[in-house]
C-alpha cells in the first residue's frame, strides 16, 4: 500500500536552505536532498498574483490562476472544482490535510481535514475534536475568530486530549511564562505553534493510518517577512548597529527548528512512505524602502464611525486586510463608493497612488478592505470624508512588524520515494505537484 506525506513549508528559500546545509545546521534536509528528485517550482505570477494563497492552490488542484480563479484568502468555498485529496478519495484512498493554505474539501471527502487559521469559510472534519483547537489558533492569528472566543483554559484541554506530548506542552508553558517576564519574546511564538500542530497531527496519524497526508507550516515565511533586516542588514544597506540583535538569528533559528519537525516527520512515517518537501514559492530581502501596516483598533468602532450597516459581516484575513461581507452586490459596490470617499490629510504616509485611506475591491457581495498608508503616520494625522473629520491613531494603529521579504516566484520542490536517490530534475509550474502526487499512487 503507497503511503505519501507532503510537507507544505512554506516560502522556504532554496538559496537558504542550500547555505544552511553548507553550514551544517539542517541535517535532517541534507538527508532527504541525497535521496530525493530535486526540482525548483517558477511561476509566471508577479505583484498581487504572487501570494501564497494562490500558489498553493495551483499545488492542490493542478490548475493555474486563471484556471482555478482564486485570489484571495477565505473565497476558497468559490472554487468548484475538485482538490488532490479529492481525486484520492474517488480511488478509496484516505487523507489527513492538516492546515494546508486556502484549501477545502468535496462532500465525498474521506479522511480528516484541519483548515489553515486565515479560513473562515471552511470547517474542520469530521466536526468536533478539532474544532476548539482550530478555533483557537484562528483567534490568535487573527485576532478574530468566527466563532466565540476560545479560552486558553479551553485550548490547553482540548490539545491534551489529541496527544500533545509533555515535552511541548513544556516548551508552550515556558513561552508563556517567559513573555509574562519580557513580552518582546512574544515573537518566538510561531515556531511552538508547529509542535502543537505536529503532535496533533502525529495522533490522528497514528489512530487512523491514512494513506496521504499533508502539513503546513508557516514560522519560516512569517520570520523572513518580517526579520530579514537582522538577518541581513548588509542587504538593506544598514549595519549590526541598526538592527535588532535579538532578532539577528531568528530566521535561521526559525529554519533550523523546521529541520528539527522534518526530523520528526522522518522518524515517524518510515521509510516505506514518500515525502514530496514543496515550498509553492519563496522570499528575497524587500528593500524598496521601509514598509509599515497599519488595522483598525475595533470592529465597533470601525462600524460606527464609517456608518457599515451591522447585519454586515466582518471578517478577519491576514495582517492588515480584512473583509465584509455585505447582503447583495449592490450592497458591496455602496460601501465600495463609501469607503472609498475617505482620504487623509496628506499623501506623505503613503508609497504609491493617491492619498486614499482604504484599498477597496469587490467582488460579488465581499468587499475586500486593507488600509493603504505604508509609512509612518503622524500623531496628528487626519482622515475626512465631506465635512467631517478624524484623528488617523484614534481609529487605527500600527502592527508590530514592518516589511522585510518579499516574495520570489522561485520554490523548492523535492520528491522522496522508497529507495530513491538523488537527481537534479527540471524547473515544473507548481501545479505540477497534484499531477505528479495522483500518479505516484496510480504507478
Amino acid at each position: 500500500m503507497k503511503k505519501l506525506l507532503t510537507l507544505e513549508f512554506n516560502e522556504l528559500c532554496p538559496d537558504l536552505v542550500d547555505r544552511f546545509i553548507q553550514q551544517g545546521q539542517l541535517p535532517n534536509f541534507a538527508k532527504l536532498k541525497q535521496q530525493s528528485e530535486l526540482r525548483e517550482t517558477i511561476t509566471d505570477a508577479t505583484g498581487d498574483d504572487l501570494n501564497p494563497w494562490i500558489q498553493w492552490v495551483d499545488v492542490h488542484t493542478g490548475k493555474n490562476r486563471d484556471e482555478h480563479g482564486i485570489y484571495r484568502l477565505n473565497e476558497i468555498k468559490k472554487y468548484k472544482g475538485t482538490f488532490t485529496w479529492d481525486e484520492l478519495t474517488k480511488q478509496g484512498i484516505k487523507s489527513w490535510v492538516c492546515g494546508s493554505m486556502n484549501a477545502s474539501y468535496s462532500e465525498k471527502f474521506s479522511g480528516r481535514f484541519l483548515p489553515d487559521p486565515w479560513t473562515q469559510d471552511v470547517a474542520p472534519f469530521p466536526s468536533g475534536e478539532m474544532n476548539t483547537f482550530y478555533n483557537f489558533v484562528s483567534q490568535s492569528v487573527q485576532g478574530h475568530s468566527q466563532a466565540a472566543n476560545v479560552s486558553s483554559k479551553a485550548f490547553l484541554k482540548s490539545i491534551l486530549k489529541q496527544g500533545v506530548s509533555l515535552s511541548t506542552f513544556c516548551k508552550l508553558t515556558k513561552q508563556v511564562i517567559s513573555e509574562k517576564f519580557k513580552a518582546e519574546l512574544s515573537w518566538k511564538r510561531a515556531m511552538m505553534l508547529d509542535w502543537v500542530q505536529f503532535d496533533i497531527f502525529k495522533h490522528y496519524f497514528r489512530k487512523e493510518q491514512p494513506q496521504y497526508c499533508t502539513f503546513f507550516s508557516n514560522a519560516v515565511a512569517h520570520y523572513q517577512h518580517h526579520y530579514w533586516r537582522d538577518f541581513d542588514p548588509q542587504a538593506f544597506g544598514l549595519t549590526s548597529a541598526d538592527i535588532d540583535a535579538d532578532k539577528a538569528d531568528a530566521i535561521l533559528l526559525a529554519y533550523k527548528n523546521t529541520d528539527k519537525l522534518l526530523g520528526e516527520f522522518l522518524n515517524l512515517v518510515g521509510d516505506d512512505t514518500a515525502i514530496i518537501f514543496v515550498t509553492a514559492l519563496s522570499q528575497e530581502p524587500y528593500t524598496e524602502s521601509e514598509r509599515f501596516y497599519y488595522h483598525i483598533n475595533s470592529e465597533k468602532a470601525f462600524y460606527d464611525t464609517f456608518d457599515i450597516p451591522s447585519d454586515v459581516k466582518y471578517r478577519a484575513v491576514m495582517a492588515e486586510q480584512f473583509h465584509l461581507h455585505a447582503n447583495s452586490p449592490e450592497q458591496a459596490k455602496e460601501i465600495e463608493a463609501h469607503l472609498n470617499s475617505f482620504e487623509l490629510d496628506s499623501n506623505e504616509y503613503f508609497h504609491v497612488g493617491t492619498n486614499k485611506l482604504f484599498l477597496v475591491s469587490v467582488k460579488e457581495n465581499v468587499v475586500h478592505v486593507q488600509c493603504r498608508c505604508t509609512k509612518e503616520v503622524k500623531a496628528e494625522a487626519e482622515f475626512s470624508s465631506g465635512e467631517q473629520r478624524y484623528t488617523f491613531q484614534q481609529h487605527f494603529y500600527k502592527m508590530n512588524e514592518t516589511k522585510a521579504g518579499g516574495h520570489n516566484p522561485r520554490g523548492i520542490y523535492w520528491f522522496k520515494k522508497p529507495g530513491g536517490k538523488q537527481q537534479l530534475l527540471e524547473d515544473v509550474p507548481p501545479a505540477q505537484v497534484h499531477e505528479d502526487t495522483l500518479a505516484y499512487f496510480n504507478q
